[in-house]
């Protein structure tokens, strides 16, 4: 008998599984725009070395506030550095600091909610009180806090953004796991003595990857928010490295006569976080079942 005529009618194999998946995101404009928007900024960050027209920390006193001309194609600023060059670099360190919270908060917000919602008890309790805790102050209040304490640098803006960005993470995981652990495959898995880390990893997480997946996606917008606001203010990454919201602060005393800096950052920064936020809710619309057909 063939494999075809042994297949169970109306289960889907991998491949198919991914097709239908794929083929439904393809479907969401947002995913297409955004998807683009992100794409293009992740490689114009991992490929910044080499199409930076000119060397970012490279100066020309002489030449200051220059408008775009051929040479400098967005001008140069208050130190006759290349503009475009900064950008490009600075998509770089805009990036590296997202994907680095963005790993940090996953892993510690999706492990501690997980046990929250699983285990229950006194871990749920003690967790859940940290979590609501943090969450009683404003995100950017407590991560200019401990920027302060801890000093400006590229570090500590990984370090503050991580320290408020896990606790939503967490008690969205644990909402998550609340639902999933009600079903009749969670209850066969633990009368046929499957570990809790077993559980955890073969049952909970690739049933609540898909949601975890669209607020990752929003949230890597609203954390290059977050680093341009601090370094805006002083408190993130400093010179010479470059920043989006380090050149908007740059480009403010000379907005009126050259706004050029200032506003070619300020655009650069809003594209990419629209980029994400498309994608983020484009993957909403595609994976969550209660919006399919809307």
């Amino acid at each position: 008998m063939s494999a075809s005529a042994t297949s169970e009618p109306g289960v889907l194999s991998a491949s198919q599984g991914a097709y239908r998946v794929l083929s439904r995101l393809l479907r969401q404009r947002n995913v297409v725009i955004g998807g683009t928007i992100v794409l293009i900024v992740v490689a114009i960050a991992i490929l910044a070395p080499w199409i930076a027209p000119h060397p970012i920390d490279r100066t020309d006193l002489l030449n200051p506030w220059s408008p775009p001309n051929a040479d400098f194609l967005l001008g140069t600023d208050r130190l006759g550095r290349d503009i475009l060059s900064r950008l490009i670099m600075g998509s770089r360190t805009s990036l590296t600091v997202a994907g680095s919270v963005l790993v940090v908060t996953l892993v510690v917000g999706v492990t501690l909610g997980m046990i929250a919602g699983y285990v229950g008890g006194w871990p749920e309790s003690l967790i859940m009180r940290v979590v609501d805790s943090t969450l009683a102050f404003p995100e950017v209040v407590v991560a200019i806090l401990v920027a302060s304490a801890l000093g400006p640098g590229q570090a500590t803006v990984i370090v503050a953004l991580s320290l408020v960005w896990w606790p939503g993470i967490a008690r969205l995981t644990r909402s998550y796991v609340l639902a999933v652990r009600e079903e009749l495959f969670i209850d066969a898995a633990i009368v046929a003595g499957t570990s809790s880390v077993s559980i955890f990893w073969r049952h909970l997480l690739p049933n609540i990857a898909a949601p975890l997946l669209v607020r990752a996606s929003i949230g890597v917008g609203f954390i290059i928010m977050a680093e341009a606001t601090l370094s805006f203010i002083g408190l993130g990454i400093q010179e010479p490295m470059p920043s989006w919201g380090g050149m908007i602060r740059d480009g403010l005393p000379a907005l009126r006569t050259d706004p050029y800096l200032a506003l070619f950052s300020s655009i650069m920064l809003g594209i990419v976080v629209i980029g994400f936020n498309l994608l983020g809710d484009g993957l909403r619309a595609a994976l969550d079942p209660r919006l399919q057909g809307r």
